[in-house]
């Protein structure tokens, strides 16, 4: 007997676990006993480019994205019903996505805690994530990814995470059906949060929430978005804070007496900037400048924080503001 058979069960999924998922599936093919390893792998990590575009033009060939489609089963048929922790899917347009929703099924069925999705699929393909995965008992952390827009939530009715303590949404624009102040109950435990060019319903914005210690909040950037009427934050032990969007008219409640360390990115539109520098601009009919001061509410917030970053727009802000009132 060769030493690696020799080794423990635990031993030798170990070691699995260091190769792709690729390579650790072909070791299935060695012998029962390799088999029988590789269902106790307990994370997988799909990713359609290893398979798919090693050589210039592969993905476009007769039959390979079926091939690819074919193997992730196979994966999955090899491990059973085995626990996992970790789920990576990547895979552009092309991959039926039907199929990619049996696979993110199957692994919740398992229990898995950790799923990193990157889904890059066209607005063509209206794909919508499975419900399933907004009623999971064991997700602990979730991360998508997209080029494309995603309409992501599907409604806070009948949805819960109880374990969620990280969630990460990227893409080139997000859409909610509620607002996200309805969104942050159905995550009870939630630590970490990152909305990245999420577009806002409303005026009004509120982040509340006792758990959440980092939140990364950027609001999508268009020349014609309207500046939110109030936004609130009563997050009191959040440490970190990122945040992007149009000024806020108000910020009536800030509550991040634990917060260290603050971006700031916060930006007037084209209109607004033209009024202000407009020259002999004795007045302001909706009072733009003025209500812009109100940001000193939010800097009055964080004003224990250790390590503040202000991006050139935000400077640009209070220059505008101070400069008016000079």
């Amino acid at each position: 007997m060769d030493p690696l058979s020799s080794l423990p069960d635990e031993v030798g999924s170990h070691i699995l676990s260091f190769l792709s998922t690729k390579e650790a599936a072909s070791t299935s093919l060695l012998s029962k006993r390799w088999r029988n390893l590789f269902a106790l792998v307990p994370n997988l990590d799909i990713d359609d480019s290893v398979f798919l575009h090693p050589e210039k033009g592969k993905r476009e060939r007769d039959g390979i994205l079926e091939s690819f489609m074919d193997f992730v089963d196979r994966v999955l048929a090899l491990q059973g019903d085995s626990p996992i922790n970790k789920f990576s899917l990547k895979c552009k347009d092309g991959v039926d996505s039907d199929r990619v929703n049996s696979w993110i099924c199957k692994v919740l069925q398992r229990g898995v805690s950790e799923l990193d999705l990157s889904i890059d699929f066209p607005a063509y393909y209206y794909y919508t994530l499975p419900e399933e995965m907004f009623v999971s008992c064991t997700l602990v952390k979730l991360k998508l990814t997209s080029g494309f827009d995603i309409h992501w939530w599907p409604g806070c009715e009948d949805i819960s995470l109880p374990l969620l303590k990280s969630l990460c949404i990227c893409s080139r624009r997000i859409f909610f059906e509620d607002e996200i102040e309805s969104l942050l109950p159905c995550f009870p435990v939630l630590e970490e949060l990152q909305i990245d060019s999420m577009e806002r319903k409303g005026l009004d914005v509120t982040v509340s929430s006792e758990t959440l210690t980092k939140l990364t909040f950027f609001v999508v950037s268009t020349k014609t978005y309207r500046n939110p009427k109030s936004v609130c934050f009563d997050t009191p032990n959040l440490i970190s804070l990122s945040y992007s969007d149009f000024v806020a008219w108000d910020y009536p409640l800030v509550n991040m007496e634990k917060l260290v360390e603050a971006r700031l990115a916060l930006r007037a539109n084209d209109d607004q900037i033209k009024r202000v520098r407009a020259p002999n601009n004795d007045s302001l009919e909706d009072d733009v400048v003025l209500r812009f001061g109100n940001v000193v509410k939010l800097m009055n917030g964080i004003q224990n924080v250790q390590e503040l970053h202000l991006c050139p727009d935000t400077l640009e802000v209070g220059f505008l503001f101070f400069f008016f009132l000079a």
